[in-house]
């Protein structure tokens, strides 16, 4: 009997332990997503009333907020700038010129988010974690097929089609 009074507070602290992990490794995985998915938004084609997708700066960062809402991700810790490749410097930040951007720039989303720990524990303090992903993404502006021969005549539509 002693012996199990006095282990089970080492084997609850384990457990306790294991949950939070667990949870800090949740809290990343979905500030992660979240810059992914909203890098992935940015750099796709089409346009939401007028607005290519790559500035549609409030769509980007309402992405990244819904998917990083197990991380406290709000719009302010969202950033999106562009560049034009790696090692060189950033182009600007979102909103930007449409005429700035090229073929071949990327889109870039820093997301940070944190991790409140939520079980107290009297031994072993948990910390508060900040947790920082960048996603780099090409921007597909358009696509030039007319280095191929086959293809020099051929136009592609990207709007969606009609319904009936």
């Amino acid at each position: 009997m002693v012996e199990f009074a006095l282990a089970i507070p080492i084997l609850l602290l384990i457990v306790v332990g294991i949950f939070e992990a667990g949870r800090a490794i949740y809290v990343y995985q979905s500030i992660s997503s979240a810059s992914r998915e909203a890098a992935r938004l940015g750099s796709g084609v089409g346009e939401t009333s007028g607005t290519p997708a790559y500035l549609n700066c409030t769509a980007i960062r309402d992405r990244a907020v819904q998917l990083g809402s197990p991380g406290n991700v709000t719009a302010a810790n969202v950033l999106i700038s562009y560049d034009r490749g790696p090692g060189t410097s950033s182009l600007g930040n979102c909103p930007i010129s449409a005429a700035t951007i090229a073929l071949g720039d990327r889109i870039v989303v820093q997301v940070t988010g944190t991790f409140q720990p939520g079980a107290p524990m009297p031994i072993f303090r948990f910390p508060v974690l900040t947790f920082t992903t960048v996603t780099r993404r090409t921007i597909v502006k358009g696509v030039d097929l007319g280095w191929l021969p086959m293809l020099a005549s051929l136009e592609i539509d990207l709007a969606p089609a009609e319904t009936e």
